[in-house]
């Protein structure tokens, strides 16, 4: 299945609102990414501990892979990237930081919006959505994404979603 007809596949689930509610280890999604992403010449640099949610599994691994495609797209040559899960006060929390040109706060602010680009429109293919998509399914799963600029240079994003323990409790009425 092509990229597009993925994203589209993806929007469509997202719409339809969360139907799956199955324990999803962001951990091991983001160990799937990384098996069959392109990563080019760029250096990961992981440190993975257990980030359970309750959830989609298709979409939390589309959200996975949107935050990776980004931070290679939006990278230097032999670039670096930093993939980090792990839970915390009852949220699983994925963070996903890259190296790159320097991004303004503002600027951050603005890039989970539909078709917002940072760079020239004929600088990368895409349409401006896969940040977008990340900020739709994080905010299914009852979670939130921020992206904070990096001194030396573009973004650091981190998903904060409920972790499946939190989650059941709530469920339970506890």
């Amino acid at each position: 299945m092509a990229l597009r007809d993925i994203q589209t596949t993806c929007v469509t689930r997202i719409h339809g609102g969360l139907t799956a509610h199955e324990e999803v280890d962001l951990a091991t999604a983001v160990e799937d990414v990384l098996d069959t992403a392109g990563l080019s010449d760029r250096r990961v640099h992981a440190t993975l501990k257990p980030a359970v949610i309750l959830g989609d599994p298709v979409l939390a691994e589309r959200l996975v892979a949107n935050l990776v495609d980004n931070a290679v797209r939006h990278n230097v040559a032999a670039g670096d990237i930093w993939i980090s899960t792990r839970t915390a006060a009852g949220s699983s929390r994925l963070t996903v930081a890259n190296t790159g040109p320097v991004i303004s706060l503002s600027d951050a602010d603005r890039i989970f919006q539909q078709f917002q680009r940072l760079s020239d429109r004929t600088a990368h293919d895409g349409f401006g959505l896969r940040l977008a998509i990340v900020a739709s399914i994080a905010a299914i799963h009852s979670g939130t994404v921020t992206a904070c600029p990096r001194s030396d240079g573009d973004l650091s994003v981190t998903v904060t979603i409920p972790s499946a323990d939190a989650t059941a409790r709530v469920r339970r009425g506890l």
